[in-house]
């Protein structure tokens, strides 16, 4: 609307001045036109270069994920694969639903390279019980209905500013490992795989470790309940697995 006002003051003010015979209205309306052609050019100029009538409005969403290998795994796991050198911007691989299949998520929009600029995407690990991503986002939206009536001649209501996503996994049940890493685990698992004796020889090892933290806990909580007790023996059945993956990258 704003580019049809501006050329509705600019043919007022030419008007104004070429064509009003009368010299004091000529004056008074060839100000008024050009003040306002003037005024207009300024507020096009202030939008254009400062974002005038609009503001930033930051929303924030939070959700579980699950592991990249599965559900059938104890421990959970996150494959990165970081944008560059030193970025510190990574493309992930997990699961949105439990059941659900692994996938890659914050991959670059090619065909957008003007949003996915905005955009960024890292981990880390923490003392907590269950894998999340967290979301920020803040777009640039319009103050009220006139700014937008107004000045939205170009589509800029709803534009990204800045989207930051944190991944965020439980340090000791989970593994966050690169592309080439989890390769390196897979290829270990199925040649450890081969071995059943050795394959057996550890299962036995890793129950036996278990059910010692296990009697240890229930030594440690005589009160504890049944259900306290089974999620203890998963949480330990988790971190064991995450330790023995870890050594495997060694």
């Amino acid at each position: 609307m704003i580019i049809i006002v501006l050329a509705v003051f600019a043919v007022l003010t030419y008007i104004s001045w070429f064509y009003i015979k009368s010299a004091p209205t000529r004056l008074v309306m060839g100000l008024i036109s050009f003040a306002l052609l003037g005024a207009t050019v300024l507020l096009l100029t202030a939008n254009i270069k400062s974002h005038y009538g609009m503001k930033n409005v930051t929303t924030t969403t939070e959700k579980t994920i699950y592991s990249a290998g599965g559900s059938e795994s104890p421990a959970g796991m996150l494959i990165t694969q970081e944008l560059g050198t030193k970025s510190g911007n990574y493309v992930m691989i997990y699961a949105d639903r439990e059941d659900g299949k692994a996938k890659p998520h914050f991959v670059p929009n090619k065909k957008n390279m003007a949003e996915a600029i905005n955009k960024e995407a890292t981990y880390k690990t923490a003392d907590v019980d269950k894998a999340t991503v967290k979301t920020v986002t803040t777009r640039r939206e319009w103050k009220n209905d006139f700014f937008k009536w107004l000045l939205d001649f170009g589509g800029e209501g709803h534009s990204l500013v800045k989207q930051t996503s944190t991944v965020t996994v439980p340090k000791n049940t989970w593994v966050v490992l690169s592309a080439k890493q989890a390769k390196q685990v897979t290829a270990k698992q199925k040649a450890a795989g081969q071995d059943k004796t050795a394959v057996a020889a550890q299962q036995k090892q890793m129950r036996d470790a278990i059910q010692a933290k296990v009697a240890a806990y229930m030594k440690d909580n005589p009160k504890a309940s049944a259900n306290d007790v089974a999620n203890y023996s998963h949480e330990a059945t988790a971190e064991m697995t995450a330790e023995a993956m870890k050594q495997m990258l060694k």
